[in-house]
């Protein structure tokens, strides 16, 4: 078995009884809070709004950036319920990619709903390429254009070890925290969710 990589430190491992501890961090920012702190990477990158996604589309995403990071929730929708949450008013999804010769290459997303960035995240690939603070200035900006007086978010400890962090030198500021337990996706489905991570 391979050593967890340092990326995953912080992850704990799975537990007999399936259940997954987590501390939930809310958080919100105003447009006079805001720092804008991305630059644009020396990548060929681009950004589109998905409309109308498909359910095979959006649960493609949703695994590709979020497997890592234990993201489950969305996978114990049915087509028809996750179809629903995709064409809900006030929804919106933007995907950024990278041009290569084979292609665009997934670089990661975010999903928007009325004020809240639902979903944000980056495929392991790009991350430390300083493309999370640009695209998450790309979020926000499309938040408050839509007319969001605030913008919120959560983030919890199975994240990104520098999640919290980057969103707190965005504007974020803290409106509360939570301890909970989940399901553990990696006793769900493990051989889907790897122990430990690749």
């Amino acid at each position: 078995m391979s050593p967890v990589p340092d990326l995953f430190a912080h992850q704990p491992p799975p537990r007999g009884d399936g259940r997954l501890p987590v501390r939930i961090t809310y958080l919100e920012l105003t447009p006079a809070t805001w720092t804008r702190r991305g630059r644009k990477p020396d990548l060929d990158l681009s950004l589109v709004r998905v409309d109308a996604p498909t359910a095979s589309l959006y649960r493609d995403l949703y695994d590709r950036v979020g497997r890592a990071w234990l993201w489950y929730e969305r996978r114990l929708l049915s087509d028809a319920t996750l179809a629903g949450v995709l064409s809900t008013p006030g929804h919106e999804l933007h995907v950024a990619r990278h041009a290569t010769p084979n292609g665009g290459a997934l670089v990661g997303y975010f999903e928007l709903q009325d004020d809240e960035i639902v979903f944000f995240g980056l495929t392991l690939d790009y991350i430390g390429r300083r493309i999370g603070p640009w695209l998450l200035d790309r979020a926000v900006e499309r938040a408050i254009a839509r007319g969001s007086a605030r913008v919120i978010l959560n983030t919890n400890t199975l994240d990104h070890p520098r999640a919290l962090d980057t969103y707190r030198k965005a504007g974020f500021r803290t409106l509360r925290s939570e301890n909970k337990e989940l399901q553990d996706p990696r006793v769900l489905w493990p051989e889907v969710y790897r122990w430990p991570p690749a």
